[in-house]
C-alpha cells in the first residue's frame, strides 16, 4: 500500500521573514488521517493539505472552501437542485472532488497530480520515486535528465532539465521530498513550499505518515 501526504504553503513577499517562516514550520509536519476516511481500496492513497499564510496568520484551504460552501448554500437556499444547470452540477464535481483530496481517498497512480514528483511502480515490487523541475516559477533547476533518451517518456527529448530518482521505496520503507518556487502575478511576488511525504506499507492506518522517514530529498532553494 502506497500512501502519499502532499503539504502546500502559500505567502506573499511580505511574509518573507525569519518570523513569518518560523511560523510556518509547523505546519510541514505530517498530519494524522482523520477519523471515518475509508482506509481500504485500490491505487494510492492521497491526502493533500493547503495553507495559505498572511502575516501571523495561516488559513487551510479547507477552512476558506468551507466559507465558499457556506456563502454558495445561503445562495441557493430554497432553490431546487437541478441536473440540467451545468454550473451547479460543476460547483458540486469540484466540491466533492475537494473533500476527497483534503481527507484522502484512492486513486489510480497515473491520476495523481502532484508538482514534480512521478512515481512507477518498479518490477520488483518497489517504486521509484522521481523529481523534476516543471518549469513553472523560479529558480529553474538545471541538469540531467534520466529520460533524456526514453521514447515516449514525459521529459523525453528535454536537455538541461533536472529530471532524477529521488529514491527508491521497499516494503516498509517512506521518504519526504521537501522543494520551492516563487512566483510572479499581478498581487506581486509570492512563494510556495511543498512537502511531499510517501510511505509504502502493508497496510493503511490513520497514523500512517507520523513516523521516522528513511529518506529525504531536498530542493529547498534561497527564494530572495
Amino acid at each position: 500500500m502506497l500512501a502519499v501526504l502532499f503539504i502546500e504553503m502559500e505567502w506573499l513577499k511580505g511574509s518573507r521573514t525569519s518570523a513569518a517562516a518560523a511560523f510556518r514550520q509547523p505546519y510541514y509536519k505530517p498530519v494524522r488521517i482523520e477519523d471515518g476516511v475509508k482506509l481500504s481500496g485500490e491505487g494510492v492513497f492521497l491526502k493533500k493539505c493547503s495553507y495559505y499564510q498572511q502575516g501571523d496568520c495561516i488559513v487551510s484551504s479547507q477552512g476558506i472552501s468551507h466559507q465558499l460552501d457556506k456563502r454558495l448554500y445561503e445562495e441557493n437556499k430554497g432553490k431546487a437542485f437541478t441536473k440540467s444547470d451545468e454550473r451547479e452540477q460543476r460547483l458540486a464535481m469540484l466540491r466533492a472532488k475537494r473533500v476527497q483530496l483534503e481527507q484522502g481517498s484512492f486513486w489510480d497512480m497515473d491520476k495523481i497530480d502532484i508538482p514534480c514528483i512521478t512515481i512507477l511502480e518498479e518490477a520488483n515490487h518497489s517504486f521509484r520515486i522521481k523529481w523534476f523541475d516543471y518549469e513553472k516559477g523560479m529558480p529553474r533547476r538545471r541538469g540531467g535528465n534520466e529520460d533524456f533518451y526514453k521514447k515516449g517518456a514525459k521529459l523525453g527529448g528535454k536537455c538541461n532539465i533536472l529530471n532524477e530518482t529521488a529514491f527508491i521505496l521497499e516494503e516498509g520503507k517512506a521518504g519526504v521530498l521537501k522543494y520551492n518556487y516563487r512566483y510572479t502575478s499581478y498581487e506581486g511576488q509570492w512563494y510556495k513550499c511543498f512537502y511531499t511525504y510517501i510511505v509504502y506499507a502493508k497496510a493503511l492506518t490513520q497514523d500512517i505518515f507520523l513516523r521516522e522517514y528513511d529518506y529525504e530529498y531536498n530542493q529547498l532553494a534561497d527564494l530572495f
